[in-house]
């Protein structure tokens, strides 16, 4: 039997290490395995029932996030077994993940570190499973997207080796530090991770290091796990892309002899690709960009497109002599249309920056989801600061205007309170077009036949009620109810959603015209039973629902894939 110790690093990861933990579980069937996990000063720490429903596994807080690399060789100091597997904590590995890597391992004793397919929750496979080296060429042909068109080349697609068949064992510079084993002699014979490497990187580095030593590096296809990627990051989207490139610049600084360019090139290069990647990464869904500017644009010519003016003619006048009488207007506040006269771009410029940068940090433009939680709730008193403070500042410092005999204040109560009172519709009108876009897809959908109707297998322990809550649901999923193995446990609660015992699920399917079953996983990561040979006959497609519906933190899994 063979012996492993498998270190998990979590960082707000409460929705996900359930699932994770029960594949492990179920993976360490003919395993002698030691489970370790670090909750790594997570803003949200791990929960003691899931730790209750885990007594096997060792539990190590960390009251500040350590960075990856130093979590790991803290935890790394608690392991026994002789093979050592590190898993982030947003995958769910196959039952026979450990026994094939573990047997890859006794049957090449040269590899350094071994890696196994990894796949995207679509099935797809991630190709930083198995990469090279970066160099100057991979890294540009990546950046700007050489690799993409040209995947087949083995020169500009260098760096995730996508011209390789992910099908065939081969060897590679280095794997994910998402899923990989190494000898645990070995680890500590490398000093562990480099604690220079807060997150990213550090994978990388050990593989380098690993392969200097003389060993080799082996990516294996003969298991798959399944990685949610960049769930941990989700809390701190800036922080972690800031991490990623200055991990390469630590990487580039400390291998300097990989490469052949003086070394402010090589780095220029990076920080060059940092700005390139800052819009596809953080800000991938330009086309809701455009339309809450296109929300701004509308504000500014309705509530700024009109100016104010004072003027007399002739006819008003009485008494005056003709030939020295003529009509006059004064323009006392220009529209925002007179470009060149208009004076409130300062006013413009603060209402766009409050408004986008606040939507840019929320997250709204890195996800396709239209349901703008917390629009109405942050931006209505960040409006009403932003403009008010504005029109304060220009109202005690303006100067009057004499307009035949008359002084006028261009800044004017009513002007004020109209443009105040117009900043409160900005978040309003950001809500509407995203719930309005929202029900056009919705009905769209339904028409087209292009939602997939759907049921729940669960509800005997946790709530399902958020699950239909239409704004929580998963994009493209109508979730017709849910069925249960054993219905005389479903909660009160879960009761008015279900349909039926699962063993009727094949008469279910017949009513309703569902074709997939969602398995939910709970805090325990407990799934009620199934038989998916069974489920497959009736034709019908079984995924994994993991996280948390209420916080947009889940994932949608095709158990065909861990089968």
């Amino acid at each position: 039997m063979y012996s492993c110790s498998i270190i998990i690093i979590a960082y707000n990861s409460c929705d996900f290490i359930p699932a994770c933990l029960k594949s492990v579980r179920d993976a360490c069937e003919n395993v002698d395995a030691q489970i370790i996990v670090l909750d790594n000063g997570s803003d949200s720490p791990i929960l003691p029932e899931i730790k209750a429903y885990f007594p096997e596994v060792v539990w190590i807080d960390s009251k500040e996030n350590l960075g990856f690399g130093k979590g790991c060789n803290l935890a790394e100091k608690q392991a026994t077994k002789p093979y050592l597997f590190f898993i982030n904590p947003d995958t769910v590995v196959s039952r026979d993940s450990f026994t094939q890597v573990l047997d890859f391992m006794e049957e090449h004793p040269e590899s350094g570190t071994v890696g196994c397919r990894i796949l995207n929750e679509d099935g797809s496979i991630q190709w930083a499973c198995r990469r090279s080296f970066p160099t100057i060429v991979s890294a540009v042909s990546k950046t700007i997207g050489l690799a993409a068109l040209f995947p087949k080349n083995k020169t500009l697609a260098s760096y995730n080796m996508t011209f390789a068949d992910p099908d065939k064992m081969i060897e590679v510079d280095a794997i994910s530090g998402s899923f990989f084993c190494i000898r645990r002699d070995l680890y500590e014979s490398l000093g562990g991770f480099d604690e220079d490497f807060f997150m990213y990187g550090e994978d990388l580095d050990l593989c380098f290091r690993a392969k200097a030593a003389g060993f080799k590096n082996y990516y294996t296809p003969s298991t798959n796990i399944l990685h949610f990627k960049g769930q941990s990051c989700r809390t701190r989207r800036w922080g972690s892309y800031v991490d990623f490139y200055k991990a390469m610049l630590i990487f580039v600084k400390k291998h300097k002899d990989l490469y052949f360019v003086p070394n402010f090139l090589v780095s220029f290069g990076i920080l060059f690709a940092a700005f390139v990647g800052m819009f596809s990464r953080l800000i991938p869904k330009f086309w809701k960009m455009f339309l809450d500017l296109g929300v701004l644009a509308i504000w500014a010519v309705v509530f700024l497109g009109k100016g104010i003016s004072v003027g007399r003619s002739c006819a008003e006048r009485v008494g005056e002599v003709a030939s020295n009488c003529f009509n006059y207007a004064v323009v006392v506040k220009h529209s925002i249309l007179d470009i060149s006269q208009f004076e409130d771009w300062w006013l413009v410029g603060l209402v766009v920056i409050v408004n986008m940068v606040f939507l840019v940090f929320r997250g709204e433009y890195t996800v396709s989801s239209l349901k703008g939680d917390g629009i109405l709730r942050f931006l209505l008193p960040l409006n009403v600061l932003a403009v008010g403070g504005y029109v304060a500042f220009r109202y005690f410092t303006q100067t009057p205007i004499d307009v035949d005999e008359m002084s006028l204040l261009p800044y004017d109560t009513r002007w004020i309170a109209v443009v105040v009172a117009s900043s409160l519709a900005i978040p309003f009108a950001l809500l509407v077009w995203r719930r309005f876009a929202f029900w056009i897809n919705y009905f769209y959908r339904i028409f087209a036949k292009k939602r997939h109707r759907s049921i729940l297998l669960g509800g005997s322990e946790d709530s399902l009620q958020s699950w239909f809550d239409r704004y929580n649901v998963i994009p493209g999923i109508e979730i017709l109810g849910c069925v249960s193995s054993d219905p005389s446990k479903v909660s009160e609660e879960n009761r008015q959603h279900l349909l039926g015992d699962l063993s009727s699920m094949e008469s279910i399917c017949n009513r309703t015209g569902c074709r997939e079953l969602l398995v939910v996983s709970n805090l325990s990561g407990y799934r009620e039973p199934f038989d998916i040979k069974w489920l497959d006959s009736l034709g019908l497609k079984v995924f994994l629902l993991i996280g948390n519906s209420q916080m947009g933190d889940f994932a949608l899994v095709n158990l065909k894939y861990l089968h």
